[in-house]
């Protein structure tokens, strides 16, 4: 985990839910949409930033239904140091 990757996902509240709301169960990009309360677009989004660096994973291959994604371990490293260098930043 890069400290590079802790910055990209705190630089964007909606990838931090994301991350957080992964670290309870596998969701689908609908479920998080409407916990996280953002067009499923955004989600979309986001889910393939934090693909791309490793930190979620889909189960289902492309192109099927449902997709649902998954925290990798590296994505809940990463969720641990983002919650650390919060409570430091609320000191």
């Amino acid at each position: 985990m890069s400290f590079d990757s802790v910055d990209f996902v705190l630089s964007s509240e909606t990838r931090f839910r994301i991350i957080a709301y992964l670290s309870e169960d596998a969701k689908t990009p609908t479920q998080l949409a409407n916990a996280i309360q953002k067009h499923l677009s955004h989600i979309s989004r986001a889910l393939r930033e934090l693909e791309s660096r490793d930190l979620v994973i889909c189960q289902a291959p492309r192109n099927t239904k449902p997709r649902v994604y998954y925290l990798t371990p590296e994505g809940d490293k990463l969720l641990r140091e983002a919650k650390y260098r919060m409570r430091l930043a609320m000191r």
